[in-house]
């Protein structure tokens, strides 16, 4: 994308990531306000809502987009050996290794209650890679559909707003509030990255694209989700009906 022929796209994205640092920025104050931090029936209305929200995305987005990976091989030469069934699930196998990532950092810091600094450090850095990937396939993002590119944006900040609870529960020795503007700088990195060096083709955006989500499927199922004792049924179907719609309705009038 050329800022001086579409600027407007360009304040979108820079709108958008500015969104998405405002819940690493402010996570803890979002957490411990009255909509999060309230009786057990509000705090479970609330997350049955959340889990909604993120489970319509992605049956209705996330995962209908990955199914069309073979797109993304398009405008790359492959060799012929290659059989044609891998090209089609290669973004399924790049958010396997999404999910499995994550996982073993859950599992891990599970493990080590203390809490490892590496194990930190690197969990940290990993966060910090999804917010790079983020901000810098979000230019390509609005190109496809701006409304897409708004929704995409609530839903990882929903994702780093659990996101960090989780690396506060799992690391209460090392999570500093100053590592919260480290995830700012890898947003702001990101489009900045986007703005100088935009990729090349749509492999460049399909294959990190995939790797996030692979990390929002392992959040959605293993945090997103409330425990079905404390699940409000009513909430859950709204954020799914909600959501859902709003994804069609995207879909609808990108097409």
């Amino acid at each position: 994308m050329d800022f001086t022929q579409e600027p407007e796209l360009w304040f979108l994205a820079l709108g958008l990531t500015m969104l998405v640092a405002l819940t690493h920025v402010f996570a803890p104050s979002i957490l411990d306000s009255k909509l999060f931090n309230s009786t057990a029936t509000r705090q479970a209305s609330v997350a049955s809502f959340s889990g909604g929200v993120a489970v319509a995305y992605v049956f209705v987005h996330m995962l209908p987009e990955l199914a069309d990976g073979e797109l993304a091989f398009a405008d790359v030469s492959l060799p012929d050996a290659i059989p044609d069934l891998f090209v089609q699930s290669s973004l399924f196998f790049v958010a396997l290794i999404g999910l499995v990532v994550f996982y073993a950092f859950d599992a891990k810091a599970e493990e080590s209650k203390s809490g490892s600094k590496i194990l930190y450090r690197a969990n940290l850095s990993t966060i910090g890679m999804l917010s790079f990937i983020f901000s810098y396939t979000t230019p390509d993002r609005i190109e496809l559909g701006p409304d897409f590119a708004v929704l995409f944006a609530v839903v990882m900040s929903l994702h780093f707003i659990l996101t960090d609870r989780g690396l506060a529960r799992a690391h209460p020795k090392h999570f500093a509030r100053s590592d919260r503007w480290v995830l700012t700088v890898f947003l702001l990195a990101g489009l900045l990255t986007a703005y100088i060096a935009p990729p090349p083709n749509e492999l460049f955006v399909a294959v990190p694209t995939a790797f996030l989500g692979g990390a929002v499927l392992m959040a959605v199922f293993r945090e997103e989700l409330p425990n079905v004792n404390v699940a409000r049924l009513g909430w859950f179907t709204s954020g799914v009906v909600l959501f859902t719609g709003l994804l069609l309705w995207a879909t609808f009038i990108t097409q």
